[in-house]
């Protein structure tokens, strides 16, 4: 087996992104915007933090949409 060398890259000013899955797009460090960022940047978990931008869970969101377009329906005059 051969020795690999051993790489160490210096965090310390890099920028932190949220490794949360949550439905808010438009957070400046959600998932999706660190892994478009092409230099070296942390991954933590932010949900719950001063750092957080508003965490919306996947299910509410989803629970909202139902709600809404069972609203929808019922102004149309659509049975479920």
């Amino acid at each position: 087996m051969r020795n690999r060398p051993i790489i160490m890259i210096d965090t310390t000013n890099a920028p932190t992104y949220c490794r949360s899955h949550c439905c808010n797009g438009d957070c400046s460090k959600h998932i999706s915007k660190g892994m478009a960022y092409t230099g070296p940047c942390k991954f933590a978990l932010l949900k719950d933090t001063e750092e957080c931008e508003g965490y919306i869970s996947r299910r509410k969101k989803t629970m909202q949409e139902i709600k809404q377009i069972e609203k929808e329906m019922e102004a149309a005059g659509i049975e479920k």
